[in-house]
């Protein structure tokens, strides 16, 4: 995977972290609680905990980089190796 596909996985799951809250918000306005009150508990508790491992797993999203690209341009700017000194002194 390179970074554009983090990127759409990124936004797909912040996607339906979002969506999912809006309904949760729909369910708690529209329903009456009076005659649904279990069902609603039922739903939002499955919302909450479905919204929670989202938030787990857009948690381990990073960027990624070619580590050798990054490893050869950090190698590039170290200052020339000096021999030790027990080799310079024979």
């Amino acid at each position: 995977m390179n970074n554009q596909h983090n990127v759409i996985a990124y936004l797909a799951t912040l996607a339906a972290i979002v969506i999912m809250s809006i309904v949760a918000a729909i369910i708690c306005v529209s329903v009456e609680p009076d005659t649904h009150l279990a069902q609603i508990v039922a739903a939002l508790g499955f919302i909450s905990a479905a919204v929670t491992g989202l938030i787990g797993v857009i948690g381990t999203f990073k960027a990624r980089d070619n580590s050798e690209a990054v490893n050869e341009q950090l190698i590039a700017k170290l200052p020339p190796a000096e021999p030790p000194a027990s080799e310079t002194k024979s």
